[in-house]
């Protein structure tokens, strides 16, 4: 619901204001009690500048890094956040999961980069609980909308660039400009430092940001002439061990972050690490402590004889990098469900589809929080990636049968998504990787203007749980699971 701030002065009158700062004339003498008014022209502008100043500039006693990309931010946040704990230091985070005041004291996060006023009231908490460091994420859309304009920052961190929320910023050209606001904050080459993934072909535009005297720690995977990449690393099901290469010497990490895509952010962590001068043994420590992040490859464990990983992959190239480091686990079979949000980039879904599709040996569409829009016009829209519509789908399944793909992979899809969950859970077999993608850590489902209670990671092990149920009493789940009753 939208409307005018201008129409509840009176109100604000009487619980005690002492000024109004509007953006068309009031009548102050007749209207309201209070005055001082200031008359500007979007009081959107101007609201950090006066909730820093309410607040008395929080974020300028706090080392403050920021940390934007279309993926990995929340993760290489966690991994930040444990390396400065690692060298003592009182460490406040705001992250997609939620905000950290301090230690484990922790808030919801209903926005990744909170709102202005927010952010000050927040970082103003964590220095009075004596925090001395704050890593914060940097969504896009925080900064084109000016909630990080009056925070302080002293790192920028760079992950890298993909589509993503084309329905707010319209051109990937507005996105990437977006994010680099951050780094047009870099201008004291005393204090300020660039972290930047030079893998990523976008990286010289933020490099160029702000001031080009300003240091610039680089990293990467392929790129060896980054001051931070791996010599070695080597993937399993349980940990991921890398050798780190870094200006100060090499690093060996072994970390309970699974998967390819998870050592670009163990860099990151490193990157930053090289770019305050923490001492190495704290580097290695704080990111090994971080044995897990919510939502993010998130093991599923009910002793099951397959593996089952939960993630936030909602974006093409997140999901692409998420089952390319799942494949590089060698199992025996990827089986993948993955949804669309509905009322955003409509562009997407056909991509998402076709990428799942690929690199998938069994893909299940499904719902993820269509809001406004009908589930099956959303499916619909994701099944274009194969060349079908949701008529062609539906017609071979008339006779029970749903064909294999051109590259002998299946598809099948469910527009409830705790059913598409299940089905996919009832097909694991001995040595497959079930992974449910697109929601991660969140703990709801939005369908038209009701906002319910739904956990992926919860769903998971509830089918866990319900299958090996069906086997014990001699069901055989691994055909035709899609069948199984929309009631469990």
């Amino acid at each position: 619901m939208k409307t005018d701030g201008h129409l509840y002065l009176s109100e604000a009158d009487k619980r005690g204001a002492v000024a109004v700062v509007a953006s068309k004339e009031v009548d102050i003498e007749e209207t309201l009690g209070c005055k001082a008014l200031v008359i500007v022209e979007d009081t959107n502008t101007v609201l950090p500048a006066l909730a820093a100043a309410f607040y008395k500039f929080p974020s300028k006693n706090m080392a403050v890094i920021g940390i934007t990309g279309t993926n990995g931010k929340t993760t290489t946040a966690n991994l930040v956040k444990g390396m400065y704990e690692a060298m003592g230091l009182r460490t406040g985070m705001l992250s997609t999961v939620a905000y950290y005041i301090h230690g484990d004291h922790k808030l919801e996060a209903p926005n990744t980069t909170p709102g202005a006023i927010l952010v000050q009231n927040l970082m103003a908490k964590m220095l009075h609980n004596g925090t001395e460091a704050v890593v914060m994420e940097a969504t896009s859309q925080g900064l084109a909308l000016g909630r990080c304009d009056e925070v302080d920052f002293d790192i920028a961190v760079f992950t890298n660039l993909t589509r993503d929320h084309l329905d707010f910023h319209g051109t990937e050209e507005e996105y990437r400009n977006a994010k680099a606001k951050l780094f047009t904050r870099m201008v004291d080459p005393e204090r300020h430092r660039k972290v930047v993934n030079i893998d990523d072909p976008n990286a010289p535009f933020f490099i160029a940001q702000g001031n080009q005297e300003v240091p610039v720690v680089t990293f990467a995977m392929e790129n060896k002439n980054a001051d931070v990449h791996p010599l070695k690393f080597e993937l399993s099901l349980f940990e991921t061990q890398v050798l780190v290469n870094t200006p100060h010497g090499i690093l060996e990490i072994s970390s309970g972050l699974l998967g390819k895509h998870n050592i670009y952010n163990i860099l990151a962590a490193v990157a930053v690490g090289i770019a305050v001068g923490a001492p190495l043994e704290d580097i290695v420590r704080g990111i090994e402590e971080i044995d897990a992040v919510p939502g993010r490859c998130e093991l599923i464990d009910e002793e099951q004889a397959f593996g089952v990983i939960v993630d936030y992959a909602h974006t093409p190239d997140a999901l692409s990098r998420l089952l390319d480091s799942v494949r590089e686990l060698r199992p025996k079979r990827i089986i993948t469900v993955i949804g669309c949000s509905g009322e955003r980039d409509r562009g997407k879904r056909p991509i998402m589809t076709k990428i799942a599709t690929d690199k998938s040996d069994v893909t299940i569409l499904t719902s993820d929080n269509p809001r406004g829009e009908d589930p099956l016009d959303i499916l619909d829209d994701m099944l274009a990636g194969i060349g079908w519509s949701m008529q062609e789908y539906l017609k071979h399944g008339e006779n029970d049968y749903y064909p294999p793909l051109p590259n002998g992979h299946r598809l099948f899809l469910h527009d409830i998504r705790r059913v598409a969950v299940r089905c996919a859970v009832a097909m694991g077999e001995e040595g497959d990787m079930v992974v449910v993608a697109g929601k991660g850590h969140e703990t709801y489902q939005i369908e038209g203007d009701k906002k319910e209670f739904f956990d992926d990671r919860e769903e998971c092990r509830e089918a866990l749980q319900y299958v090996d149920e069906l086997h014990q009493a001699g069901i055989d789940t691994s055909e035709f699971p899609w069948r199984l009753p929309e009631s469990h």
